[in-house]
């Protein structure tokens, strides 16, 4: 019975040593105020190449420029942006996160960012029309985005043909118009190379209802300086659409 008693207590004596809250035998240190933070953003020349750079002794953290992150004290990157945005640097202190927003501007895109260069002219916006030649421009082929060059038929674009679309850049947002005879809507974009995506949001490609989808979520086929070929499978038929644009000649 002692025996029992006695395991008893421990048992209990550890329960309770185990739910002494931490606080009460570790105490947490200052949190840094953000105006202590010594963290800087720097454009080269203006451009979109920038330097991250954490000065603040003893403390590590993580940047967010909107394009990814890095855990560098100091660090390089290429982000695809053209004017003032905000770069966030998130402190580890020891009394917890401290985020501190830093302005950068960045004047021209100078350095190539895949899919956004070509896309948006360099950032200084680009006006797309349908490559007309041939008469293939908007029309019913294969479910495939790589079967780009088949065509089922050739639906034209009724309503559509001389209509414009405009990819730019505004800081880290992105900028879509559609212009089709006087009317213009305005959106923005999403670019996914990595998976060949392209978001349309708030506005729509010509002849957007073809395919019955609404979600404004289109496959890349190609995206080159001279050429953008978007694709949309049907909903709930055979196939799906292409469209064919080039850069609007000046």
């Amino acid at each position: 019975m002692k025996n029992i008693i006695l395991s008893i207590f421990i048992g209990l004596t550890a329960f309770f040593s185990a739910c002494n809250p931490i606080e009460d035998r570790m105490e947490m240190g200052p949190k840094l105020p953000a105006d202590q933070i010594n963290a800087t953003v720097t454009s080269i020349d203006g451009t979109n190449k920038i330097v991250l750079k954490n000065n603040t002794p003893s403390v590590s953290g993580l940047w967010d420029y909107k394009f990814g992150t890095s855990t560098k004290t100091t660090d390089t990157v290429v982000v695809p942006v053209v004017g003032t945005y905000d770069i966030t640097f998130i402190a580890t202190t020891d009394g917890g996160l401290v985020y501190k927003d830093i302005p950068v501007t960045i004047d021209e895109m100078s350095y190539h960012v895949p899919g956004y260069s070509e896309l948006t002219g360099g950032g200084k916006g680009k006006t797309w029309v349908y490559d007309k030649e041939g008469g293939k421009y908007s029309y019913l082929g294969p479910p495939n985005p790589a079967k780009w060059r088949s065509v089922w038929w050739n639906g034209g674009s009724d309503g559509y043909e001389n209509a414009e679309i405009y990819f730019g850049l505004d800081g880290a947002k992105t900028v879509y118009k559609m212009v089709n005879e006087g009317t213009e809507e305005n959106g923005a974009f999403l670019l996914d190379m990595s998976n060949m995506k392209l978001t349309i949001n708030g506005a729509h490609l010509p002849d957007f209802q073809t395919t019955g989808d609404n979600s404004g979520v289109y496959d890349i086929c190609v995206l080159e300086d001279g050429s953008l070929i978007l694709y949309q499978k049907r909903v709930g038929k055979g196939g799906g659409w292409f469209w064919r644009f080039v850069p609007k000649e000046h």
